[in-house]
């Protein structure tokens, strides 16, 4: 509207600028087209003809100190500096606010030079342009009437602030004062922080009393606390500090000796203990699982604490330990040489069925005389060999049927004659047990293998007849006789001569206990031998 008006204004002062009656102005550049609407021309317009201030003829550009000429009582404006700006290099001139030109001025020509403000006011409100001082006799309190002003031995506003000075700056003299406070009013630079970067982001500005600091929770509102009750964790400044950045440690309250996580950086505690878990605290929980960080497979159905302590070191794995759980099987394992869990159980920790390292891990020197022997797998005789190595094996005929059944009399204890770990070793000879046998009948020409087999499967056990080596018909005397065929009659294998007394023979010869009653011995005159 303003812009409108003062075209019109223009249109009816042009006869006394010269013009026609067609409205065209003479002598008037095309220039006039874009300033006459600038400020200083709406002002002068209809007031001033224009050849007061462009003369007549060429219309030329005002000298600067023409404003003098209408305005003479107006002092001169308080500036000492030289202007850049709008209208180039000078000496101060009115023409440096009042705008005449073809950019139209913001609302605060001072703006134009002068950066400085204060809050949203204008700098008129307390500078007067044409007078000296140039500052008005204002109080603070004329536009701040509701501050407090009064902190601590402070006496006014100007104490802390400065005239044009940003938030940003009066909010940082609250640290340049309280540096060198004592006690708790002593506030160092820690105080601020990427979270709290300002003094006034909790205390109120001009309200200084303790009281109306801010709560926490006017910006941390989704803080849930774990463990908040009974315990005191409920109140924020029970760990935080008002004026430092890092939270008090756990161990200020709580004496632990935390071992656990070994490799957190800072407080430690935290590693499990997040305090602001919201999951924790919809659970009631206290701390985070142990698989939130440690993958590895449970221990059958145990879970992490039966084993871990949550404040102490890595346990040991130790009988002790295992038989926690494990009590059958750490008592048989007792005193046998597997007493050491870890001896077999090598990841009994996560991995419990992990494969065990096999027995000649330890036992290389039986592995070594078993191995292609059909003994070679331990378990087959140590069935509780785990827990139990000691523990009767099963007896040999569970295997060897046909040796244990074809065992002949006192021979039935396969130990006598094998070693368990050395199958293939040669049995000892017979001798070891029937020395005797060895220095009588058949023992001083024939090895006891001649006729006697110690068990099959290959053949009877039994010695073979007599025959199978003594070939019918071609034995001496009375051998001959068809009668006297079974040689046990009157031999036995270990006697060193065959019986050959009168009693023997008549066991046979029942009708001859008459024939020569006296006669110690039958072989005198029926001889068996030529």
């Amino acid at each position: 509207m303003t812009r409108y008006l003062a075209i019109l204004v223009v249109a009816l002062t042009m006869w006394g600028c010269g013009g026609r009656e067609t409205g065209e102005p003479e002598n008037v550049p095309a220039i006039w087209r874009e300033v006459r609407i600038s400020p200083g021309h709406t002002k002068h317009l209809g007031k001033v003809a224009c050849e007061d201030c462009h003369g007549k003829g060429k219309f030329e550009k005002p000298p600067l100190e023409l404003c003098q000429k209408c305005h003479p009582a107006q002092q001169q404006v308080l500036h000492t500096k030289v202007m850049t700006a709008p209208i180039g290099m000078h000496i101060p001139s009115c023409r440096d606010c009042h705008n005449f030109g073809n950019q139209i001025m913001p609302k605060q020509a001072c703006s134009q030079c002068h950066q400085e403000k204060h809050g949203d006011q204008q700098c008129t409100e307390c500078h007067s342009p044409h007078k000296s001082p140039a500052t008005k006799s204002r109080t603070c309190n004329e536009c701040h009437k509701d501050e407090q002003t009064k902190h601590a031995g402070a006496r006014g506003c100007l104490d802390c602030h400065r005239m044009h000075e940003t938030d940003v700056t009066a909010d940082m003299g609250c640290a340049s004062c309280h540096a060198g406070q004592a006690g708790a009013l002593r506030i160092t630079a820690k105080a601020k922080t990427t979270g709290h970067p300002r003094c006034t982001g909790c205390h109120v500005p001009h309200k200084f009393a303790k009281s109306e600091v801010s709560a926490c929770a006017t910006c941390h509102k989704a803080q849930p606390v774990i463990a908040a009750k009974p315990n005191a964790h409920g109140a924020c400044i029970s760990c935080h500090s008002p004026h430092d950045d890092a939270p008090k440690a756990c161990t200020t309250c709580h004496r632990e000796d935390v071992k656990h996580p070994a490799t957190a950086a800072g407080n430690a505690c935290i590693g499990c203990h997040p305090i602001h878990n919201p999951t924790l605290v919809a659970n009631d929980a206290k701390a985070v699982s142990c698989e939130t960080c440690h993958l590895k497979p449970h221990h059958g159905t145990a879970t992490c604490l039966d084993c871990h302590q949550p404040h102490a070191a890595k346990p040991q794995l130790a009988a002790g330990l295992c038989a926690k759980c494990h009590t059958q099987e750490t008592a048989r394992a007792a005193n046998t040489g597997h007493a050491q869990c870890t001896q077999c159980h090598t990841k009994a920790a996560h991995e419990p069925q992990a494969p065990r390292p096999a027995c000649a891990t330890c036992h290389a020197d039986k592995f070594r005389t078993t191995v292609d022997t059909g003994h070679a797998t331990c378990t087959t005789c140590h069935q509780s060999a785990n827990h139990a190595p000691k523990t009767t094996p099963p007896a040999c005929a569970t295997c060897h049927t046909t040796e244990a059944a074809s065992a002949p009399q006192g021979h039935q204890q396969c130990a006598s004659c094998h070693v368990p770990h050395e199958p293939k070793r040669a049995p000892p000879a017979c001798v070891t047990c029937h020395a005797q046998k060895k220095t009588e009948g058949h023992g001083k020409h024939e090895a006891c293998v001649s006729c006697h087999r110690p068990h099959g499967p290959n053949g009877p056990p039994r010695p073979p007849a007599c025959l199978t080596c003594h070939t019918a018909g071609a034995l001496p005397g009375l051998h001959k006789a068809s009668h006297h065929s079974s040689c046990v009659t009157c031999h036995t294998a270990h006697e060193a001569k065959p019986k050959s007394d009168r009693a023997t023979c008549l066991s046979c010869h029942t009708d001859k206990v008459q024939h020569e009653p006296t006669a110690a011995t039958c072989a005198g005159c029926h001889p068996f031998k030529k």
